[in-house]
């Protein structure tokens, strides 16, 4: 249990991003999970493209 109540005050490593929704270019700063959700759910983020600064 104490492993459990640990992991939710873990830091994630974050990454500067570019994302671009069509109309919009936003700059935030997400984690590779979040990256990965919209890079891969369609449906919910239609034409949706993020792009880490590093990668550009």
């Amino acid at each position: 249990m104490f492993e459990a109540i640990k992991n939710l005050f873990k830091k994630q490593e974050t990454f500067p991003c570019i994302i671009w929704d069509g109309k919009i270019m936003k700059y935030l700063d997400l984690t590779q999970k979040q990256i990965d959700e919209m890079n891969n759910n369609s449906e919910k983020y239609p034409g949706w493209r993020v792009t880490k600064k590093e990668d550009c």
